[in-house]
């Protein structure tokens, strides 16, 4: 049965903004307490569509074919096999047509399969909201969200649907998505008169995509998906977007330049052969498969494949990828600007001692006296946690002063029957605070008791230094006096003892009203207060989290704290991690204020600890470290972090962050740890040595197949390799051993080296140089090859078509068992591959299995011989292609041992070249 209260016509009720609140809910059929039932939720979800934009992102099936029959190599063979047909080469122009098939279902399996898998990683990372249904506040995935939906709204999150606001409790909302206006907008529950109001004046209305940046309320949802706001604007601008990845364009600028040379060397090949009378159709075949045979033409299967491999390897190590460049750009990370609280500590925040007018107070035993009862009251009041069951439930630091408060017969359930909250100004990165509003009952007066007669009274607690300018009062005993110099520097010396020591320190001030000013404003009650002490709270560092910044030291990587907290507690803990030394200089929030962006700029490389910072001077840090050549880690999880995130070269937001952070960040850790970024920092470094991994092996074994067919006829030799024959090898290369190297584990000592600069090409740290020499040495085995079975051939003075046959298929076995063999010697750029283990990648090898009985179908088995060219070579032929494979192992071998060997001089850089002596400052600045 259909749901009429989501048919209903427009026409009929009026736009949602002009309804009363009660005409609102009773329009989508809702209770303004219960909400929705989970059956008629479950029903409306089953007719409306799961709640999510549909922004043509993603491509299908047929898009992808598209883009792999669409590209210039395969055009190249779909020109090739067409003219072997038009030249009555039948078969291989039939081999041709196969290889291509094969080359386009390869890639569309392997493309499809990443895609599936970043879309799964992105429904993990659908946003969770909070409603009301069956009279009961529950999670809910935002794409299970129906019209009629009650949901609940606090700042941070990231608006799920269009709703009709139904409370607000000084609820502001950004929608510089919708309006591009900057400044947040105060929302109302009030029925609006006009029906024609644009999107921006509609005060009682939230939309899909806005942010919540201050209060909180409660919202009817009316439209969902593509029929919200966002939806429709969607709906407009939809079009089939595919953005390369950085490092896919860099390959194919690199595939661009060999696709260049391969065509020039081709055309001298068919120049070359069409003047010593070689048959013409032959010849062009040969130079269009040259043209294929040196560009790597299973990359972007390959590289595609790496990428998303490697985001699911980091999900298993609780970091969730949500854009796929993220992976290879982890790789080159040179700064980790890291949170202190969650992140480097554990979470577990203890409230262990006060500091009042009459002294400090320790917690681990009873406290008594009129300031410690009111500053524990005040922390429980003063609370956005609560008590479930004997557990705390909400912010770690609420839930501490919660559980203290508690220990001390100061329940909040209690406290709120006689001090109920009246109203409230959210905590925000900016004031560092929170005020309370509470109506004081009868009985309020007397457990109060305070020496003074008021309506109301405002409990406001934050940082101690963004409170104490605020307070012209302090507590003594149950009177309020006026604040003198003496007793501000006692609590400022208090404030600095406790950051000596570690703790984590909140002030906590009250104001006694006789009545509420007319706007619930920061600068209408936040001032004139009366201290009433500190809370001091111990987080203890992460046990993991040593070990994670010593990893980053090895690894050339500086991790970096940037925290809100004071800089004795900030410089405390970064010292016990190994961040910082005991007595380095720490950068505080007002001085980054005074900074001009050079003057920044000049210091962000010497300084690790960052304290008392708004998520303004976040931005100011990174866009400082990038200016000097770092790419830049960053960690966030407020909505004023957003912007960091986002100019981060990686943005991290953690798993218990708001939803606006996660939607502006990269990466999302499940753990909110720091050891959780440094796991993802090692999987996006496997991953970009496995890419360049594949091209070091892909491009040198096809510099040597360009040079088998390129070189012979020059020397008298006839061709060497047929054009299906070079085509089938690349499938062996590119498509299947590649594939196998793509799933290649961290190599030894991957976190004990510099990371990539980004200006480093594909080619650097010796790539290129081995490449080189291997292509070199591949060219000449397989010609040697071809010359000792053209010189047996040659005895009688006579070459004959079936002797010509033989040679050809020895010198394509000889190539394919050659690679078959060195890619084992690929596995690692610097490690034995006789000390990796035969069965260290499991995937390789049944690669290489595969690989090697095709090889042999197409060698031996009559049915594919006349496809292939190919001729029964005997045990001798395979023995030739094994003593080659051994030949290029053992040299490639020799090649590692000179490198490991130069790498282990005391007076060299593990794997760079650099003096020892350029220590990290330095080599930081390089990378």
């Amino acid at each position: 049965m259909n749901d009429v209260s989501l048919h209903r016509d427009p026409a009929a009720r009026g736009p949602w903004h002009t309804l009363e609140a009660d005409e609102a809910l009773a329009a989508q059929g809702s209770d303004g307490v219960k909400g929705l039932s989970s059956a008629r939720a479950t029903d409306r979800l089953r007719q409306a569509g799961p709640n999510e934009v549909q922004d043509g992102g993603e491509r299908t099936v047929w898009h992808i074919l598209w883009e792999q029959v669409s590209s210039v190599l395969i055009l190249i063979l779909v020109f090739a096999g067409g003219l072997a047909a038009v030249l009555g080469k039948q078969v291989d122009a039939i081999a041709i047509a196969a290889i291509v098939l094969l080359f386009v279902v390869l890639g569309v399996a392997q493309e499809y399969r990443a895609q599936r898998a970043v879309a799964a990683l992105k429904q993990m990372s659908s946003p969770q909201v909070r409603v009301v249904r069956d009279g009961r506040a529950q999670d809910v995935s935002s794409r299970e969200l129906v019209p009629g939906d009650l949901v609940i709204l606090e700042a941070g999150n990231v608006v799920p649907a269009d709703c009709r606001v139904i409370e607000s409790l000084s609820l502001r909302v950004q929608e510089a998505a919708l309006t591009g206006e900057s400044e947040t907008v105060e929302k109302t529950e009030a029925a609006l008169i006009r029906s024609n109001l644009t999107v921006g004046d509609r005060l009682n209305m939230v939309f899909l995509g806005t942010a919540v940046t201050f209060g909180r309320g409660r919202a009817l949802v009316v439209e969902t998906g593509m029929r919200t706001e966002l939806g429709r604007i969607a709906s407009m601008i939809r079009s089939v977007r595919h953005e390369p990845t950085p490092l896919q364009r860099r390959l194919d600028r690199l595939g661009k330049v060999l696709a260049v040379v391969a065509v020039a060397i081709a055309a001298v090949v068919a120049i070359a052969g069409w003047m010593r009378g070689e048959d013409v159709s032959l010849v062009l075949l040969t130079g269009v498969s040259l043209a294929v045979a040196i560009v790597p033409e299973g990359l972007p299967a390959v590289l595609t494949f790496t990428l998303a491999r490697g985001g699911q390897r980091m999900l298993r190590r609780k970091a969730l990828i949500r854009k796929l460049p993220a992976v290879e750009t982890l790789g080159s990370v040179t700064v980790i600007c890291s949170d202190k609280t969650g992140t480097l500590t554990q979470n577990r925040i203890t409230a262990t001692q006060l500091a009042t007018a009459s002294g400090w107070h320790d917690l681990r035993g009873r406290v008594e006296g009129d300031e410690p009862d009111l500053l524990l009251m005040g922390a429980a009041l003063c609370n956005d946690a609560d008590l479930r069951d004997g557990k705390a439930v909400g912010d770690p630091t609420e839930a501490a002063l919660l559980v203290a408060a508690a220990g001390h017969r100061l329940e909040k359930a209690r406290l709120e029957k006689i001090l109920p909250r009246e109203a409230e100004i959210a905590f925000d990165s900016t004031r560092k605070r929170m005020t309370t509003v509470h109506r004081v009952e009868p009985g309020g007066r007397v457990f109060l008791g305070l020496d003074v007669d008021a309506l109301f009274l405002t409990v406001t607690k934050g940082a101690a230094d963004a409170l104490l300018p605020l307070c012209s009062g302090v507590l003594q005993g149950n009177r309020i006096v006026a604040m003198d110099d003496a007793a501000r520097q006692r609590m400022i010396d208090a404030n600095d003892g406790f950051g000596l020591q570690g703790m984590r320190v909140l002030a906590l001030a009250i104001r006694p009203l006789d009545a509420l000013p007319e706007r619930l404003m920061p600068e209408a009650l936040e001032r004139d207060l009366v201290l009433v002490g500190l809370v001091a709270m111990i987080d203890p560092p992460r046990a993991e989290a040593a070990e994670a910044v010593a990893v980053c030291a090895r690894a050339g990587i500086r991790p970096v704290m940037i925290t809100g907290d004071h800089h004795l507690t900030a410089r405390k803990i970064a010292a016990d991690l190994g961040i910082c030394r005991e007595g380095d200089r720490v950068v505080t929030g007002i001085e980054i204020e005074r900074m001009s962006p050079a003057e920044l700029e000049a210091i962000v490389d010497e300084v690790a600890v960052f304290a008392r910072v708004s998520p303004e001077h976040k931005l100011r840090i990174v866009e400082a470290l990038q200016r000097r050549g770092h790419v830049v880690a960053m960690t966030g999880d407020g909505v004023n972090d957003a912007p960091a995130l986002k100019r981060a070269d990686i943005g991290v937001a953690m798993g218990s962050g708001t939803d606006v952070a996660k939607e502006a960040a990269d990466m999302v850790l499940l753990d909110d740890n720091f050891a959780t970024i440094v796991a993802a920092v090692e999987e996006g470094r496997v991953v970009y040595d496995n890419v360049r991994r594949f091209i070091q092996f892909s491009v040198a074994g096809n510099i040597g197949k360009v040079l088998t067919v390129a070189v012979p006829p020059f020397l008298g030799l006839p061709l060497l390799l047929a054009p299906v024959q070079i085509l089938f090898s690349n499938l062996l290369t590119d498509g299947l051993l590649g594939l196998g190297l793509g799933t290649e584990k961290a190599e030894k000592g991957n976190m004990e080296r510099p990371p990539y600069r980004p200006q480093e090409g594909v080619f650097s740290r010796g790539v290129g140089l081995h490449v080189a020499w291997l292509g070199a040495l591949i060219g000449a085995i397989t010609i040697g090859a071809g010359w000792w079975a053209w010189s047996l051939a040659m005895a009688d003075g006579l070459l004959t078509p079936v002797e010509t046959l033989y040679i050809s298929t020895l010198v394509f076995s000889t190539l394919a068992i050659l690679q078959i063999g060195r890619v084992l010697a690929a596995r690692s750029f610097r490690q034995s591959a006789f000390a990796l283990g035969p069965f260290g990648n499991p995937t390789l090898l049944a690669m290489i299995a595969v690989a090697l009985v095709a090889q042999l179908v197409v060698v031996y088995w009559p049915g594919a011989q006349p496809f292939f060219h190919t001729t029964d070579i005997g045990l001798t032929g395979l023995l030739i292609g094994v003593a080659a494979a051994v030949t290029v192992l053992l040299a490639t071998e020799v090649e590692k041992g000179l490198r490991r060997r130069a790498e282990d001089d005391p007076a060299q850089e593990p794997g760079t070249g650099r003096l020892a002596s350029q220590r990290p400052a330095a080599r930081l600045q390089d990378t």
